[in-house]
């Protein structure tokens, strides 16, 4: 019978969780560390992948810790500088939409339109500390998973896990994360 910590929890009908890895597995573990050779970009590449998946919970877990306690730092410029992306992103996705509403609008509208880049363009660049905050706050965790998975050597679980992937025998978050962004496994 499987540990506890190492039951797969399923997400959605094709989409499990992996299991959490032990602390000492994870981090502790000094002698599974290892500099990188930059030379072989492949071994490196399967290393952070192979990392990547599988420890991908625990991945997910210091994510969500790390983004919290860097927006808790500066929650009310975290907060703001969201908003602002948000706003800019959902205005960039209905300037380019295809909908016979918004062209038309497009045609008819010049000025309003040019008046409405120029509002959200001065409020980003305003804000853009607070902008900057945000951006921030997600990618200090990407970049700190990205060494973390990048120095840590793959022990005989981790390749045993590999395997196990390949097979198509687990469809974790990762592994649909990786497809998403066109990554192709090879077995």
């Amino acid at each position: 019978m499987a540990e506890p910590s190492e039951a797969n929890y399923v997400w959605n009908k094709d989409i499990q969780f992996a299991p959490i890895r032990s602390m000492s597995e994870f981090l502790t573990d000094t002698t599974r560390y290892e500099m990188p050779s930059f030379s072989d970009l492949p071994k490196l590449n399967n290393r952070i992948v192979c990392n990547l998946m599988h420890f991908q919970s625990n991945y997910f877990i210091f994510f969500f810790l790390t983004w919290l306690l860097l927006a808790a730092f500066q929650a009310k410029a975290f907060a703001i500088g969201t908003i602002i992306i948000l706003l800019m992103i959902t205005l960039a996705m209905i300037l380019m939409s295809k909908d016979p509403n918004v062209t038309n609008f497009r045609s008819e509208h010049p000025y309003a339109l040019l008046s409405v880049i120029l509002v959200i363009s001065y409020i980003g660049i305003t804000y853009f500390s607070l902008v900057t905050v945000a951006v921030f706050t997600i990618l200090v965790p990407c970049l700190l998973i990205l060494v973390h998975a990048s120095l840590r050597l793959r022990g005989l679980r981790n390749k045993l896990s590999e395997k196990i992937s390949h097979a198509g025998i687990r469809d974790t978050v990762m592994y649909t994360l990786f497809r998403a962004f066109g990554y192709e496994f090879t077995p």
